[in-house]
């Protein structure tokens, strides 16, 4: 063997360590973006729940740290300095509600029975732009029941019933 075939197959070689090396790197990082995208729904789908069930308050927010229920809730933690505007940046996951009305709905004898509504949940990884964050979005339509007179003022206490029409 010559110097030369030698040189050529180191290059070769080298060559070939560099494009496996680039697939397992581009690999890895799809791997962490599928994780996070699968991560990212659940949390969305837990936060759809959560609005169903009337823990977090059918509402519009933006870019809420998951795991708080309302903004008066955000207000007491940032109060007590856990997620305080210098630390936000230590929240892995942020979320955003859009409560968008739709219709009403009414029975066929033209009577009011309830209205529709768009749940957008957004959810997203708290990284700065350039970094490509994973974004998650989850619509649904949902009906809502009127309110009737004693819930309104506060004489009734049972939650509003929600029905999902996905």
């Amino acid at each position: 063997m010559t110097l030369l075939e030698a040189i050529l197959s180191l290059a070769i070689l080298g060559g070939t360590v560099v494009v496996i090396g680039e697939m397992a790197r581009r690999s890895f990082q799809e791997a962490r973006e599928a994780r996070d995208l699968v991560q990212a729904e659940l949390l969305a789908e837990s936060i759809l729940a959560k609005v169903r069930l009337g823990i977090i308050e059918m509402e519009s927010v933006f870019d809420i740290p998951v795991g708080l229920a309302t903004t008066s809730q955000l207000d007491i933690v940032m109060d007590t300095h856990a997620v305080s505007p210098g630390n936000v940046a230590d929240v892995l996951w942020l979320y955003s509600l859009e409560v968008v009305d739709i219709d009403i709905v009414y029975d066929l004898d033209d009577n009011e029975i309830g209205y529709l509504v768009e749940l957008a949940i957004t959810v997203r990884r708290n990284l700065p732009e350039a970094r490509h964050p994973v974004v998650f979005r989850l619509v649904r339509w949902v009906a809502l029941e009127p309110v009737t007179e004693e819930e309104e003022y506060g004489f009734y206490t049972r939650p509003r019933q929600y029905v999902a029409l996905s």
